[in-house]
């Protein structure tokens, strides 16, 4: 099995035809042989081989489809799926993450799964509320089919919360004087997160306050008054309670994770991909909760899905769903869930499993699948993300616009 990376020159230009497998090309073989199909992916650890072991296996479990790998890194793999997809030069399937189906199947670039997944002896064993993650606002097509997923909560440091006396925090008031309480002497609170990849740890915090991003129309409410007020607390952990690190407004993941492990931090906002890792460093002084919530009773937080879609220029998608299903079948599942590449699996028969139930800290992540939220697919989420969210945050941390400015302003870039 081959895992090739896509030419330099060529990625540039944001167009990559692809010897085999491209959308429109013909089967392996002249028809004599397994039909051949291109699936693109990104890995988060590219030492690990489980990727290319699962292809391996499915090749060789059968003779009618053959999956060729393409690894493409993930830093410029949005952009040349993008890119293939409205050209039409690009693979018969792909990995996706949720929130980038909004340039994608409004335009007719993504297949509709819907008839595959209606005839899909597995469909019933995905946790149901996960189907919507590969759906656009108000819509019932499905078009990503669930495969990886994590939903992010809070990391504190029990050692810090008993020296005060503190109960680990239940309402997001209770964070907040948490927060004020552990800052001081060279220690602070929490990051806000103000850089890379902080809007998922502010969506979070929003989506367990009770604000929503879109009404079950689809349309924007970000900017509504409940959203305005959840946000404000938000902002005040810098603009009134000074209780994030210097340089927190502008901090990526990793200057974060560093916090917290340095013990400058007292909490800090992430998924199950750093359990392991904390657990090994803090031992019985690390705690894990759910994201809370207004009130303190059970409520939402932000999920996040890596799904597999099938490009609408391709002329194998009878093959292309062989593959994308069968990554999603249990045996698989539980496979690549237990890798370096893995999260938490969509699948109810794998979350049963002592794996994802043994672990108290890891039950925080799994019991919250149910209801956690995810952005919403659309159009204006990846220019947010990407281009808008960081700049009108920090502006707003600095005092420099309000809470409602800047809801007003991140919701009209996704209008």
């Amino acid at each position: 099995m081959r895992s090739t990376r896509i030419l330099p020159a060529l990625a540039a230009l944001g167009v990559v035809a692809l010897a085999a497998g491209c959308a429109g090309s013909a089967p392996s073989g002249e028809g004599d042989g397994p039909v051949e199909i291109t699936y693109w992916l990104w890995q988060d650890d590219a030492t690990d081989p489980t990727w290319t072991e699962l292809a391996d296996e499915f090749n060789g479990a059968q003779d009618d489809v053959k999956v060729v790998l393409e690894t493409i890194p993930l830093d410029q793999y949005q952009n040349q799926l993008v890119s293939s997809a409205m050209n039409g030069t690009g693979p018969d399937a792909a990995r996706s993450k949720d929130w980038w189906l909004g340039q994608f199947a409004p335009q007719g670039a993504i297949a509709d799964l819907t008839s595959y997944v209606d005839g899909w002896d597995a469909s019933d064993d995905v946790v149901d509320s996960l189907w919507a993650t590969g759906q656009l606002p108000g819509e019932d097509a499905v078009y990503m089919l669930p495969h990886q997923y994590t939903t992010l909560y809070l990391y504190y440091r029990t050692d810090y919360f008993e020296e005060l006396g503190l109960e680990a925090p239940r309402t997001q008031q209770d964070l907040l004087d948490a927060a004020a309480a552990l800052t001081g002497d060279g220690r602070y609170g929490i990051d806000v997160r103000g850089g890379a990849g902080g809007q998922d740890q502010w969506l979070a915090w929003m989506y367990a306050g009770g604000a929503s991003v879109v009404d079950d129309s689809g349309e924007v409410v970000l900017d509504d008054a409940k959203g305005v007020a959840v946000n404000e607390d938000y902002l005040r952990i810098v603009t009134d309670l000074q209780a994030a690190p210097p340089g927190s407004i502008t901090a990526a993941f990793a200057d974060v994770k560093t916090n917290f492990v340095e013990g400058l931090t007292g909490m800090m906002i992430h998924h199950p991909g750093s359990l392991k890792e904390l657990q090994g460093v803090f031992g019985d002084k690390l705690g894990v909760v759910p994201i809370p919530t207004a009130d303190g009773k059970p409520g939402a937080t932000l999920g996040s899905m890596s799904g597999n879609v099938i490009l609408e220029g391709s002329d194998k998608k009878d093959a292309a769903w062989e593959w994308i299903s069968w990554l999603s079948e249990e045996a698989q599942m539980e496979e690549i869930s237990a890798s370096p590449q893995g999260q938490l699996p969509v699948l109810e028969s794998v979350i049963d499993t002592e794996a994802y139930s043994s672990d108290p800290q890891l039950a925080v992540a799994v019991d919250a699948i149910p209801t956690a939220k995810t952005w919403p697919a659309l159009e204006g989420v990846a220019e947010l993300a990407a281009k808008e969210w960081n700049p009108l945050i920090q502006q707003a941390f600095q005092g420099e616009i309000s809470s409602q400015d800047v809801l007003t302003k991140m919701s009209d870039v996704l209008r």
